[in-house]
């Protein structure tokens, strides 16, 4: 499941049409998100269960996928148009740097922010230990055999 659709991302383009012979062809659009998704997952996947969806984190994902496309092919675009022509004439302003959605994706990974509605791994990525899990606290005593 796709984050953002092509046809989400062609929204944040005015006069620009994706095409098979377009600078940023169609099948380029739907590559790019692919490797968005792929990103994020990347991230989000150490800590939650990939890909989310449902509730606002979900919404959350949207954004941050369409964000990151959006940026790629803005920079295409300022590469492969005409020197006369603004290269920002075609597109919606960038809400976050992809660096700022980075940045917001290792909050998640590390537990600082949340994905409301997402699913958490049970084990976060590690051996599942079931004192940890329920803030059971080790008692050690000293000169007894505990195992």
């Amino acid at each position: 499941m796709a984050y953002t659709t092509k046809e989400e991302i062609q929204a944040d383009f005015k006069d620009l049409t994706f095409t098979t012979t377009s600078n940023v062809k169609i099948v380029d659009v739907e590559q790019f998100i692919i490797e968005s998704d792929a990103l994020i997952n990347s991230y989000i996947g150490e800590r939650y269960v990939v890909p989310v969806t449902t509730g606002e984190g979900l919404q959350l994902l949207k954004l941050y996928s369409r964000l990151l496309t959006t940026a790629r092919i803005k920079k295409i675009m300022e590469v492969k148009q005409d020197k006369g022509q603004d290269a920002n004439q075609n597109v919606v302003g960038v809400l976050m740097s992809p660096a700022a959605i980075i940045k917001a994706l290792e909050s998640i990974r590390d537990g600082k922010s949340s994905l409301v509605g997402a699913t958490l791994l049970t084990n976060s990525g590690g051996f599942f230990n079931n004192n940890v899990s329920n803030d059971v606290e080790a008692v050690m005593k000293k000169d007894e055999k505990q195992w």
